[in-house]
């Protein structure tokens, strides 16, 4: 006879067996969300306010840039320091092929020979006593793309950028107007939000003037993040800044902050103002300012003497940011702070 033990039927499950694993299903869609967030592209928009795009908040702005060309139908207009990334060149050069006209200007020192990879469009190396280091595109006279990003591999997928895309005809057909080493200034309206440029270089010392102004405006807050940090009129004006009680922070690239930007960096440390340094083998490119959460200055330009004055290089302000573009702020401010420390 079998034993009767081995013929009883298995136990129901416990509770905790039936359990549905929501904490699992949970995580599932997270990392799905996440994936999704980071990998599908969010192009701007008509009629709705700039978006900002920064590989530390989980968006590619590589694949932000190459869907954004492959969706030009009529026209691409290119001003770039570096450009040397392999799939932004065979976009580039795809629409060629396809008869869309394209201009691109490009820095000689920071480029590879793009006559090489782009024939049949309107290319203009440029080497002049500045820098023609500005980072913008136009695609379909009315999609704009500015920021601190160029376009190699190791700054679109590796460094610290940001970007600000948006659809504007008015600031497109300015830029398009102002070829580079052209100064000028622009105001209008994008989606409701209030936008100022600046084409440098400004001889004049509008552009500088108008940044020491918007530095004074400061009443609580100022989030400096720059690649590099050397102009002394500046940090003559962040150091007021907090003097007068407003609370300043200050992060500059590691490598910047102990080489070229070292008396600036020391200059506010002895003011004791909050000043942090990039960790990471990676470059902390950004260029940009964020006042009392509701002013945000950035684009192309470093905070030097050569910017303003020598080089070719844009400034863009966003005025009173919406509760997404704050939110996006935190998060990135939140980012660099993170990877940031005193040495």
């Amino acid at each position: 006879m079998k034993n009767q033990e081995n013929l009883s039927p298995p136990p129901p499950p416990s509770s905790r067996e039936r359990r549905f694993p929501w904490g699992l299903l949970l995580v599932v869609v997270f990392v799905s969300w996440f994936v999704w967030n980071s990998l599908v592209p969010s192009l701007p928009e008509p009629n709705k306010a700039p978006k900002l795009y920064s590989n530390q908040c989980q968006q590619d702005i590589r694949s932000t840039l190459l869907s954004a060309i492959q969706a030009a139908d009529h026209s691409i207009y290119l001003v770039m320091f570096g450009l040397s990334d392999r799939a932004i060149l065979s976009a580039l050069s795809k629409k060629i092929r396809e008869q869309v006209p394209t201009k691109i200007f490009y820095d000689r020192s920071g480029s590879l020979n793009l006559s090489r990879y782009l024939r049949g469009g309107d290319i203009y190396p440029i080497k002049n006593v500045g820098l023609m280091h500005q980072k913008i595109l136009i695609l379909d006279h009315q999609t704009v793309f500015i920021g601190s990003a160029n376009m190699t591999t190791a700054s679109l997928r590796m460094h610290d950028n940001l970007m600000i895309g948006f659809v504007s005809k008015p600031i497109a057909q300015f830029l398009q107007e102002h070829e580079p080493y052209t100064s000028g200034y622009f105001k209008s309206a994008v989606g409701g939000q209030e936008v100022e440029l600046w084409l440098l270089p400004d001889p004049r010392g509008h552009a500088l003037s108008e940044l020491r102004k918007k530095i004074r405006t400061a009443r609580k807050s100022i989030q400096i993040a720059l690649f590099t940090f050397t102009h002394p009129a500046l940090v003559e004006e962040v150091i007021a800044a907090h003097q007068r009680g407003v609370h300043v922070s200050v992060i500059v690239d590691l490598h910047s902050g102990l080489g070229a930007s070292a008396k600036a960096v020391e200059k506010l440390k002895e003011a004791h103002v909050p000043v942090l340094l990039s960790q990471g083998v990676q470059l902390l490119h950004h260029k940009f300012i964020y006042i009392d959460e509701s002013t945000l200055l950035t684009g192309s330009a470093n905070w030097t003497k050569s910017a303003f004055y020598k080089n070719s290089d844009c400034i863009i302000a966003l005025h009173r940011l919406n509760p997404d573009q704050k939110k996006f702020m935190s998060r990135l401010w939140t980012s660099i702070e993170a990877n940031a420390s005193e040495k």
